[in-house]
């Protein structure tokens, strides 16, 4: 089963960029698999993305077991596909995409004493920033979520993390070129644990050898 980190969870809000910290409504240290994690993505992960439902959108708010309403934040009757939809599914791309960058840039260590037990190996920043960007493919969700979320948030994170930018970026031309998906839990791992450079990371997908 697939690690579930806080970023994950109904009960963490990331005030990284407020005031420098993370809460846990639970009162907990943020860290992972706690024994209170509540999916925030429950339900969004199995349905089709062709067909794009309110429950998916950021304007929706399901009151239903309060008061027996749902909300939309664009005043619009919930329906299917309206022109305002705002994938919520995202989310969960650019909230790991932020936390690499937290790693890589040594602003957080959160998790590392896990990842550390997790590997039997001493974890260095960009290691960290490898790894959880490793975990955030291990979820699973729609490559194609990946694709579009890259595509803008490259626009940030591009060069303030080039090695990761430039493995991200050479899985994209590799699916622009030939629709080819790539394994890139595999290739972030393989520079954590096979001790690959980046730059050989980037070359093999290229070539096609990371293939899903």
């Amino acid at each position: 089963m697939p690690v579930r980190f806080c970023l994950e969870c109904k009960n963490f809000e990331d005030r990284m960029e407020i005031d420098g910290s993370v809460v846990c409504a639970k009162n907990h240290r943020p860290g992972v698999s706690c024994p209170d994690f509540q999916d925030k993505f429950e339900g969004l992960r199995n349905t089709a993305s062709k067909t794009r439902f309110c429950f998916e959108c950021k304007n929706f708010e399901d009151r239903t077991d309060i008061d027996g309403n749902v909300v939309c934040a664009k005043n619009h009757k919930p329906g299917v596909s309206c022109p305002d939809f705002q994938d919520r599914v995202i989310d969960i791309f650019h909230n790991y995409i932020y936390w690499s960058y937290l790693y890589s840039s040594g602003r957080t260590e959160e998790g590392k004493e896990f990842f550390e037990r997790k590997f039997s190996k001493r974890l260095s920043a960009q290691d960290l920033a490898y790894i959880i960007l490793a975990e955030y493919f291990d979820l699973r969700l729609d490559y194609l979520d990946f694709i579009r979320c890259w595509g803008i948030a490259k626009k940030i994170y591009e060069e303030k993390m080039p090695d990761i930018a430039s493995i991200l970026n050479a899985a994209l031309e590799r699916f622009s070129l030939h629709e080819e998906r790539t394994d890139l839990r595999k290739a972030f791992l393989d520079i954590v644990l096979s001790g690959k450079t980046p730059e050989e990371v980037s070359k093999g997908i290229l070539a096609g050898l990371y293939k899903l």
